[in-house]
């Protein structure tokens, strides 16, 4: 196990999107009547745009949760209300260091994290004792998974620097996963822009689930209404970006992607990759 984490560790941003035809702007829409663009969506009030898919959500826990080598902890590095979207049973997710970035500055958000973080952290402990007098010895396997943590910082450059300052130093710092929402998006993708910012030269990843609509009566594509979307809608040569082949996706996430279309009910997904290349 490495005694520090490599400066260059990507920022893998993990998204679902679904392609949305958005007509022109009001000043424009009268002159150019037929002029839609295609933005891909990634929410609508507050939540996910269709109903919940099993092989994306699958996919997400196993690619955010899977550490790259024993002994270390995925981060994933997410906005307040993206956080506070999650069950309230579920938070913060287990077996990853969950960094909530937020501007609060009243504490709130901070507070209410720690609290669920050790409200958490309790549960582990019960069920831990409870695995070990059933089978003794039992319970210290556990102790062989990936922690459960979680960090509450003000921005993206500190959120890493006191991951790199902590897990980082410990050699415990596994991947680190930016999955929302569209907001932290943005700041991620914008970070090469900002001549202050430390983390400006580090290697972006992007692994999208495309999503779309078939129903099995029809097989025809309907779309779905989202009032929110990704900051990219095209991933062009010509912007700095490549398409990562599905061996490179597969080394990625650790488990093997092939790009090719599922089917589940009236939904299909499918699982791709791209990286900035300048």
């Amino acid at each position: 196990m490495p005694s520090t984490t490599p400066p260059s560790l990507p920022l893998t941003l993990i998204v679902a999107t679904t392609p949305v035809r958005v007509a022109p702007p009001t000043a424009f829409a009268e002159h150019e009547p037929s002029r839609t663009t295609v933005r891909l969506g990634i929410g609508l009030n507050g939540t996910l745009p269709w109903p919940r898919i099993k092989t994306d959500m699958s996919f997400f826990a196993r690619v955010t949760s899977r550490p790259p080598v024993p002994g270390t902890t995925n981060a994933i590095i997410m906005g307040r209300k993206t956080y506070f979207s999650v069950p309230k049973s579920l938070r913060p997710l287990g077996k990853r260091i969950s960094v909530v970035v937020t501007r609060d500055q009243s504490g709130s958000v901070r507070e209410t994290v720690l609290e669920e973080l050790l409200a958490k952290k309790g549960k582990m402990a019960a069920k831990k004792a409870e695995v070990e007098a059933q089978a003794p010895g039992e319970g210290e396997r556990l102790d062989e998974e990936p922690v459960t943590d979680a960090l509450v910082t003000p921005g993206l450059d500190a959120a890493v620097a006191e991951l790199e300052k902590g897990h980082g130093k410990e050699g415990s710092l596994g991947k680190i996963y930016v999955i929302g929402g569209a907001e932290i998006y943005g700041a991620t993708l914008r970070l090469k822009d900002e001549a202050g910012s430390a983390l400006r030269d580090r290697p972006v990843r992007i692994v999208m689930t495309h999503v779309v609509k078939k129903p099995e009566a029809t097989g025809v594509e309907e779309p779905i209404e989202c009032d929110t979307f990704f900051p990219v809608d095209e991933f062009k040569e010509e912007d700095g970006w490549r398409s990562a082949s599905p061996e490179e996706v597969s080394d990625w996430v650790g488990e093997k992607v092939t790009g090719e279309w599922i089917r589940e009910g009236d939904f299909e997904v499918q699982m791709v990759g791209y990286e900035r290349a300048r």
